[in-house]
């Protein structure tokens, strides 16, 4: 229940004029039994807002989810340079690492803000329980101070050095998901353009879901192509940050990656995953610099204050502005606690592992990604070699002088040799992402 606004007619101001009079008329007990419920109803009109507020709110998202399920998208078709540029923009996942990078930079770029006086206004209220209702300008004293900082020159030392690393892993981080994100998109484009190729009746991508909706009733299979293309279309939606829109790659647009002739060129930590290294140069100088700073811990260094008067306090008998400058003083103060529990020793100790630990992980990693490049370097020249063969057999088959009695054969042979083909270059195109995704030259 809250209480009712004043009638128009009564008037704001003879309406809170009664109330008042009335409230300073009554003791001192009954205005305690009045106000503690007016708290409450108050408490309780702002908790009926949230209420409504929150209801207010599923309404409106009970009617998108019904609005969503039951509308009709308009088409959006895209090159691939346009999703790109889309998605630089719009992809949630990159806009969040972009925030997060963004405020580290703040961070670092104000530390020295922290130098900076904090001004603090106080505004006390005294009066006796029984004088409740009478209020003045007396009863009411304030003062606005500002006190000189003076932070730990240590302490300040230790977070530049924090910051500037935190800024160098979210910059690398920020670049691995950009990479990581556009090779999920050309991902979504190249599976779109395998889709349509697998398509009987060769259409073309912008028309293949048409094609789609018309073989529904043809083909048994109809069912899971549709399945895919809405999957498709969900991927592509969410990555291009596009609710309510069909997307529609234009998958000729799609520029063609290949390291054919240039992945026996790459050698790794040289032209090649430089950003890896980057990452875990930056592990490794986060576990140094907190054993730094644990050893920093043990010899704490001295802690400086400041007392300034208030600038102005209204309780001053002289009421100037300022106050006393003759009364800034500085002090200052050192301490050492003895740690006798060994707590500190094995916090340092811990710290010394965990630097150890850091460094023979990434060596045990560098050397699996040693042999993980072999193995995909062993796999793309099969690859290749497999290709040249089931090519050249195709060669053979299409441009040799057909033979009646082995026609039938040399057309099963052909569509063997097709697929292969096919599953050959999918496999490549893996690879491919493969290495694109840490040559570094190519961002």
């Amino acid at each position: 229940m809250c209480i009712p606004l004043p009638n128009e007619e009564l008037g704001l101001t003879s309406f809170y004029q009664k109330i008042l009079s009335g409230y300073v008329q009554m003791s001192a007990p009954l205005r305690l039994c009045f106000t503690l419920p007016c708290l409450f109803l108050a408490q309780s009109c702002s908790t009926a807002s949230l209420q409504r507020d929150v209801a207010k709110n599923r309404s409106e998202i009970a009617s998108e989810t019904a609005q969503a399920a039951t509308a009709r998208r308009p088409e959006l078709r895209l090159t691939w340079n346009q999703a790109l540029a889309r998605q630089e923009t719009a992809d949630p996942t990159l806009r969040a690492a972009r925030e997060r990078l963004a405020e580290v930079k703040r961070q670092r770029k104000n530390q020295w803000r922290e130098w900076l006086p904090r001004p603090t206004l106080y505004v006390n209220f005294q009066n006796t329980f029984k004088n409740l209702g009478n209020f003045s300008s007396d009863d009411l004293n304030g003062a606005f101070i500002a006190p000189l900082t003076i932070p730990n020159p240590a302490t300040q030392t230790a977070r530049a050095y924090q910051l500037a690393l935190t800024e160098i892993q979210s910059e690398a981080a920020y670049e691995l998901s950009r990479r990581q994100q556009v090779i999920s998109l050309y991902s979504f484009f190249s599976e779109w353009d395998r889709f349509s190729v697998e398509n009987p009746g060769g259409f073309p991508p912008e028309e293949l879901a048409d094609a789609i909706r018309s073989r529904f009733q043809d083909r048994e299979n109809s069912i899971s192509d549709t399945e895919r293309l809405f999957a498709q279309r969900n991927q592509f939606s969410r990555i291009l940050n596009l609710p309510g829109t069909d997307v529609t790659p234009i998958t000729k647009s799609l520029p063609r990656i290949d390291y054919a002739s240039k992945y026996r060129k790459f050698t790794p930590g040289k032209n090649y995953g430089l950003l890896a290294t980057q990452l875990y140069a930056c592990d490794i100088q986060g576990a140094l610099l907190r054993k730094k700073g644990l050893d920093l811990s043990r010899w704490p260094a001295p802690n400086f204050s400041t007392y300034t008067p208030s600038i102005y306090d209204s309780s001053r008998q002289d009421r100037q502005f300022l106050g006393d400058a003759d009364k800034i003083s500085l002090f200052g103060s050192w301490s050492k606690s003895f740690d006798l529990t060994g707590d500190q020793a094995n916090e340092i100790r811990n710290a010394e592992e965990n630097v150890r630990f850091i460094r023979e992980n990434i060596s045990v990693r560098i050397d699996s990604e040693g042999r993980e490049w072999d193995r995909l370097s062993a796999r793309y020249a099969a690859l290749l070699a497999q290709r040249s063969l089931a090519q050249a057999r195709l060669d053979k088959l299409t441009n040799g002088t057909p033979r009646i009695s082995t026609i039938q054969e040399d057309i099963l042979d052909a569509r063997k040799l097709l697929s292969d083909l096919q599953n050959i270059e999918r496999s490549k195109e893996n690879l491919d992402l493969q290495l694109w995704l840490w040559d570094d030259s190519a961002w």
